[in-house]
């Protein structure tokens, strides 16, 4: 059943308003349709019940969406179809009647939320006098409609739609969109509403026109628009009580099934792949590439070679490991889909998974790497921040607060802020702290400062800020500032700065900043000028501490003879001590050694599986339930232009598709 109904019934008068109220007369006196005696309500539906449902269904197509109707539908009792013929009289042909009587039928009839003396009400709350409405509604020349929202009693109780003043905010929140599905200048659109109350459903009666008479015309596009924003609306507040409200049950599946998705993801993340169907997949497209001009990405590419990215896409999550996460993944996105009033989608192949699209260009980018072997590992660091050392601690009894009990604050702030689970007034009170204690001279809180600036922890992220204050430390001495704020400036293309701040680190013995810049000047990157005799030895001086990309990057480059003399011996003992700490790549390149030329595409094709895992990682804490929904125009055109700026075609499988979530 649909979670939400939305009809909409109109009242052009004249002609047609006389042969509907004939119509109504007719209903109110047709055989079959009087309430039944309880002792045969669960009888079969009479004869004339269901040749009288069938005219009506014709007459009103849309009432097909009622939930009388599929009730009448699984058990076509005297009860159900009375209740459907009652709910289409109620819905559909009393709305044509009669303008007047409609609208003081809808603010008096029985089970109506009253506001005083009568339940209706528009923009501004109950309406002063329902007189003045019922005549402005009456002398209307132009079209007026009289919409029914409804949702079942479980949904309404469940989302909080029992009370009048959720069904108030919800139609204040959506009167915009609902006047552009009318296609009536939301500045002309005209409004009365009032809630009803039934055994298995709750609904708001609208009617609804325009104060220019020529104006308005309702499509199905207009009103699947509608039930859209309704429907987004409603979803905030479901997600809302999904997250807050749901049964310890649920909560253990969902943490059961992310948890799972952590393993498998951890797993891809580590792991190796070799697949001979892959290595000719990838070799094809390797070639191909080379001979195509233009951007590397997918939607510049000819069909031809989509369809072998597409290939190489399906082929990879035939992994156990990708095909496990992919399914899980599946199954969340439709339970969430589910929740939220959405239809699930579909499943289709990981290749043709809208949520999953960056995985096409993943590969065609790995894939077009293999002509310079330049593979490192600089995208797989997920953590090369070091906590600073902490100051000795020392009990001067006679200083005013001592280093050890400005540790003591110093740590305790800090465990705030990391801390998911702490109001906002406490990670308030941890700023506060760590801005004192700056100020008395402890130089660490600097950078944790600076962590929450960049990080937003405890306050609104500010990278600006976050520079500032991890220049204050780093100018006080601490290495690990200095790096942190070296990659800040590498972001913001402040090269010159970040090569200052990146040279301290290293010159510190910060590992990572000897790593990071001995890529730098290994490479040429970021415009930096190579100095290969430099980076050799800042990469040996961070291999030294046990860094695990240096010892492999070493390894690589003395066994391919790349900006190095060839060393087997040296390379081996560099990828063994990578290998030794579960670096993958250096283990395929221990073992494959002696087929250097086919080590480049089984990297490649490891690097495809761990760059899945981090695309798994953007897309596991909570599948896309939005992906479906309806965006204006001003918001398509603003991401459309960010899309081709990044080198996208404007028709790279933009989501044109974006459909309404009506169920």
């Amino acid at each position: 059943m649909a979670r939400l109904i939305f009809i909409s019934p109109y009242m052009k008068g004249g002609r047609d308003a006389a042969r509907l109220a004939h119509r109504t007369r007719y209903f109110a006196t047709r055989e079959g349709v009087q309430l039944l005696k309880d002792d045969n309500s669960s009888l079969p539906a009479t004869k004339k019940q269901q040749q009288y449902i069938r005219r009506l269904l014709r007459s009103f197509p849309a009432a097909s969406e009622l939930p009388e109707h599929e009730d009448y539908v699984n058990m076509p009792s005297r009860q159900t179809a009375f209740d459907l013929i009652a709910q289409i009289h109620e819905d559909f042909i009393k709305p044509m009647d009669s303008r007047e009587n409609y609208l003081d039928y809808v603010a008096n009839r029985p089970g109506v939320k009253a506001l005083g003396e009568h339940g209706l009400w528009d923009a501004n709350g109950k309406v002063p006098s329902l007189e003045n409405a019922v005549a402005e509604v009456a002398q209307h020349t132009g079209n007026v409609w009289t919409p029914v929202i409804s949702l079942s009693r479980e949904n309404a109780e469940r989302l909080g739609y029992t009370n009048l003043e959720n069904w108030q905010a919800l139609i204040n929140a959506t009167i915009t969109d609902i006047a552009k599905g009318y296609k009536i200048n939301p500045n002309h659109i005209r409004w009365y509403a009032a809630m009803h109350e039934k055994e298995k459903h709750i609904h708001v009666h609208m009617v609804i026109f325009s104060s220019n008479p020529s104006e308005g015309y309702l499509s199905r596009q207009g009103i699947r628009n509608i039930k859209s924003a309704l429907v987004n609306t409603i979803y905030r507040n479901d997600r809302m009580h999904i997250y807050e409200q749901k049964d310890r049950q649920r909560n253990l599946l969902q943490q059961e099934a992310e948890s799972q998705m952590s393993v498998l993801i951890e797993q891809m993340a580590t792991g190796t792949l070799q697949s001979d169907k892959l290595e000719l997949l990838i070799k094809d497209l390797s070639k191909r590439l080379q001979e195509v001009g233009g951007k590397k990405v997918y939607g510049y590419l000819p069909p031809r070679i989509k369809r072998i990215v597409d290939e190489i896409v399906d082929e990879l999550s035939k992994d156990e490991r990708v095909s496990t996460a992919y399914s899980l993944w599946q199954d969340l996105r439709e339970e969430l889909c589910k929740d939220f009033n959405q239809t699930p989608p579909m499943r289709v192949p990981l290749s043709q998974q809208k949520e999953f699209k960056t995985v096409r260009n993943m590969v065609i980018r790995e894939t077009f790497r293999l002509s310079d072997m330049n593979l490192s590992l600089e995208d797989d660091i997920t953590s090369d921040e070091q906590e600073l050392e902490e100051p000795d601690s020392i009990n001067d009894l006679n200083a005013e607060r001592t280093v050890y009990q400005q540790t003591q604050f110093y740590n305790r702030a800090k465990n705030v802020l990391v801390d998911p689970e702490p109001d906002p007034s406490e990670k308030a009170a941890a700023l506060v702290t760590l801005h004192r204690l700056w100020e008395e001279g402890y130089s660490a809180a600097a950078h944790q400062l600076g962590r929450a600036y960049r990080d937003g922890l405890g306050i609104t992220a500010d990278h600006k800020a976050a520079v500032e204050w991890f220049q204050k430390s780093a100018e006080a001495g601490n290495r690990c500032s200095a790096y942190a704020l070296s990659k800040l400036l590498l972001e913001q293309e402040q090269i010159l700065q970040a090569l200052r701040w990146l040279r301290q680190a290293a010159e510190q013995n910060d590992q990572y900043a000897q790593y990071r810049l001995g890529k730098l000047l290994l490479t040429g990157a970021e415009g930096v000028p190579k100095d290969i005799d430099a980076a050799i030895q800042l990469l040996k001086d961070s291999a030294g501490q046990g860094n695990q990309y240096a010892q492999y990057m070493l390894g690589k480059l003395y066994l391919l003879g790349q900006e190095v003399k060839t060393d087997r011996e040296e390379a081996l003992r560099y990828l063994t001590q990578a290998a030794a700490q579960g670096n993958t790549y250096a283990q395929y390149f221990i073992d494959h050694q002696d087929d250097i030329s086919g080590v480049a595409i089984g990297t490649a094709i490891i690097r495809m599986l761990h760059q899945i895992s981090h695309i798994f990682r953007e897309n596991a804490a909570q599948p896309a339930v939005y992906a479906e929904m309806q965006i204006d125009k001003k918001r398509r055109r603003k991401l459309q232009e960010k899309r081709m700026a990044m080198g996208h075609k404007a028709d790279d499988h933009e989501d044109r598709g974006l459909t309404q979530q009506t169920q």
